[in-house]
């Protein structure tokens, strides 16, 4: 590497990680559309969240390299997102347990794996339990 600047090492570390965080957002908008692909979308909103925090951590560590008001305001964008997605992560977290308790419930208090088609345990007016526990 001799005769490399600084600044050709810090741009080149810098489009890595904007790269990263690009493949990330474009599996994100493929997986997002279908509940089927809930897991592959709550990976995809890690690796963003994740590429987003290396960024801002870059821009932090060689600011003093970087257009300041350029790296200040991206880097204040990229903690609004990287907050954005963590919570984006727990509501997910949220849906799946409240998806799984209803299936629950719906199958008379078994997990949805659990019981086979058909064999819920429930009444004709409802489940059997009513949510509870066995």
């Amino acid at each position: 590497m001799a005769g490399t600047t600084a600044a050709e090492v810090l741009g080149g570390y810098l489009r890595q990680r904007a790269a990263e965080f690009l493949r990330a957002l474009r599996t994100h908008g493929e997986s997002a559309r279908a509940a089927e692909s809930a897991g592959e979308a709550a990976d995809a909103v890690r690796a963003l969240r994740a590429g987003a925090r290396r960024l801002g951590g870059a821009l932090h560590t060689y600011r003093p390299l970087l257009d300041l008001a350029w790296a200040d305001h991206l880097r204040t964008e990229l903690n609004w997102l990287s907050g954005t997605l963590a919570r984006e992560y727990a509501y997910a977290a949220r849906l799946d347990r409240l998806l799984v308790a209803l299936h629950r419930l719906a199958s008379g208090g078994t997990a949805p794996s659990a019981a086979p088609d058909g064999a819920g345990g429930g009444t004709a007016d409802g489940p059997a339990g009513g949510g509870a526990r066995d």
